[in-house]
């Protein structure tokens, strides 16, 4: 017959004390605010109440690059996109974009002024007449960039940002439009421009030599990459501009990305231009066949529409930020109650003196050590749980709570290690025991220790998520990368709605420079603690 344990969950992520990351910090760093001129302080979004989307443009990517370096090593690889997508589809999606917007605008309690009301000014009908030769309008970027781009209901463009670059400049004439705009329509206007891109690259780039190159051959050229399916928003601008001249400007500092995948693996293509290696090697010049995604049109639509819809969700909750006034936090703990020191020894020479009866039975010392925990006397918990153990050594128990009052609450790891040294010798096939110490090892950052705790844990219980958890944790510190992305991967398996697996993957993503994949599990983690 198994015991039923109390299983006390520490979740580490990175150094000691991290504190998990809300919306509002997300969002608050993704938007960032653009100083321009005298205009110090963001001051049309803290006001705005009521606001016209004039533009709302998406540049779609259909040729991507990212570039690898590793010591004096670099190189390029290329990926485009293969689908059946129509520009209707494109669109479409941009509409929907549009409408998405207004609709979280809205429900924030921000009135969207009609779109009529917006195409019935004369900058617009201006735009629009000077503009309609232009259609579509796609774009080569250069250094292995390409996007299409698409206004929402195939608008004009009021202000050109690309999405690549220096964007446009504000000129006179150019800023008395926008603000007469505005003052038509009653509403703060606002301009958006987003990228989405298709791909998440992930390179590593060396020289390499064998062993026989080493003693008769020159050493040759190795990649090692990686295309994930993430979709992501990896820059955007937004103007803001009321009818009294003033503006905002925001440009995203952080991509937004959602890990959804959405085409099949990617196969070579030697037909396509390479983009030669950034530097020469040995008299060499180094090439990679560019990759091409398949993407089918309903899993990349659906892909894009999550990103997209993440977006505006961000930028909404920026605008909370904004309004409320109040800067969100990196230190989201809660501070615990002050501890009160009493001992075991104290109560009982209390007792005596005042003729009182102590707990003495397994039932009520348990029952005083929970009343203890409750009341924030975390040493006298512990002392009851000494109690019970010498009462009941074979229970494990009570070696789980008195070395979670350790860890947890009096942060004595080492406390915590002896307690559960002394519970392995009789009780060794219990993998909370062994999850336990390896937690405790890693408060005090024995590495190494911590992950063979962990490994016999997972031997034990092989769906053990938390213990995938930690492992990962020491794994990272002991610059196992792979393996501990192997360990966040196995826990979001078994447990796909645990925050800090997605943030342990996210510094792991990090750690190989896929800032998308990586932006991806912060918002994914942040989206669980908010409760969705």
């Amino acid at each position: 017959m198994k015991m039923k344990l109390f299983l006390p969950v520490i979740l580490l992520v990175c150094a000691a004390g991290a504190a998990a990351q809300g919306l509002e910090k997300l969002a608050d760093d993704t938007f960032g605010y653009l100083k321009a001129g005298t205009f110090g302080k963001p001051k049309v979004a803290k006001n705005t109440t009521r606001i016209a989307l004039g533009q709302v443009r998406v540049h779609y990517k259909i040729i991507t690059s990212a570039a690898s370096a590793n010591g004096k090593n670099a190189a390029d690889v290329t990926v485009y996109l293969d689908s059946d997508l129509t520009t209707q589809d494109l669109q479409s999606l941009t509409d929907e974009f549009y409408r998405l917007l207004a609709e979280k605008l809205a429900a924030a309690g921000i009135e969207v002024a009609p779109y009529k009301d917006v195409q019935a000014t004369e900058y617009y009908l201006d735009r629009q007449q000077k503009q309609e030769d232009k259609k579509p309008q796609d774009y080569d970027g250069g250094n292995g960039q390409a996007w299409v781009s698409f206004s929402a209901f195939d608008g004009p463009v009021f202000l050109r940002w690309k999405p690549y670059g220096t964007p446009e400049l504000i000129g006179y004439g150019k800023f008395k439009n926008l603000t007469r705009t505005s003052q038509t329509v009653n509403a703060d206007l606002a301009t958006f421009d987003v990228v989405v891109d298709f791909a998440a690259i992930s390179m590593s780039a060396a020289v390499k030599q064998d062993r026989k190159g080493w003693l008769y051959g020159d050493p040759y050229f190795y990649a090692d990459y990686s295309i994930g399916g993430g979709m992501s928003i990896p820059q955007s601008y937004v103007y803001m501009i009321d009818g009294k001249n003033n503006f905002d400007q925001y440009k995203s500092e952080l991509p937004i990305a959602d890990g959804a995948p959405y085409a099949e693996k990617p196969y070579e293509d030697a037909s396509k231009t390479a983009l030669k290696t950034q530097q020469y090697f040995g008299g060499e010049r180094h090439s990679f066949t560019p990759l091409v995604l398949p993407a089918r049109r309903e899993r990349y639509l659906a892909a894009a529409r999550r990103v997209l819809a993440l977006y505006a969700d961000l930028f909404v909750v920026k605008l909370r930020v904004l309004r409320g006034g109040v800067k969100p936090s990196d230190n989201q703990n809660t501070a615990r109650k002050p501890t009160d020191n009493t001992t075991l020894d104290e109560v009982n020479k209390k007792a005596r003196e005042n003729n009182e009866t102590t707990a003495v039975t397994t039932g009520e010392m348990e029952a005083a050590a929970e009343d203890a925990m409750k009341s924030g006397k975390y040493q006298l918990a512990a002392d009851y749980y000494a109690r019970l153990i010498e009462e009941r050594p074979e229970n494990a128990d009570y070696h789980l709570k008195r070395s979670a009052v350790f860890l947890n609450y009096l942060n004595q790891p080492k406390e915590a290690i002896k307690v559960l040294d002394n519970a392995l010798k009789t009780i060794a096939d219990q993998p909370s025991l062994y999850y336990n110490r390896g937690t405790a090892y890693i408060k005090t950052e024995d590495w190494k220790k911590a992950r063979k705790d962990f490994d016999a844990a997972i031997g034990l219980l092989p769906t053990y998520t938390e213990a995938y958890l930690n492992r990962g944790v020491a794994l990272i510190y002991l610059k196992e990368y792979d393996a501990a992305l192997a360990d966040f991967n196995r826990g979001i398996e078994l447990n796909p709605r645990m925050p800090n697996l997605y943030r342990g993957r996210a510094l792991i993503y990090k750690v190989k420079g896929n800032t998308v994949l990586a932006q991806a599990d912060e918002l994914r983690a942040a989206q669980l603690e908010s409760g969705k």
